[in-house]
């Protein structure tokens, strides 16, 4: 059982981090004067708030990221093309520069 947890457990952290910045594109791209992207935006605003909630699922997404990114890197790599890297790193430079936005906002 507990094999099964450290099997799961991440699993779980990426699936409600992909549903919250799920949650947050639909608020953005809806907006607030459709019901669903009011209530969208809401939600992940409430859920983004509170770092003891998504800081666990956060940093196992990054580790995900930079274990999926070594593989991409190494000669070990599954697919042959140069795509998984590509997107691999606009993955990390989306999440990057949004860290860096989210953090010069707060700085004002």
């Amino acid at each position: 059982m507990v094999l099964i947890r450290l099997i799961l457990r991440p699993l779980g952290y990426l699936a409600f981090v992909a549903a919250l910045l799920t949650l947050s594109a639909a608020a953005r791209l809806l907006g607030d004067r459709d019901e669903l992207g009011f209530f969208s935006g809401r939600l992940a605003g409430m859920l983004w708030r509170y770092p003891e909630v998504t800081r666990p699922g956060v940093q196992v997404a990054y580790l995900v990221w930079a274990i999926l990114f070594a593989i991409a890197m190494s000669p070990l790599d599954p697919l042959s093309t140069p795509w998984d890297e590509v997107g691999l790193g606009a993955l990390g430079l989306a999440a990057g520069a949004r860290g860096m936005l989210v953090a010069h906002r707060v700085g004002r």
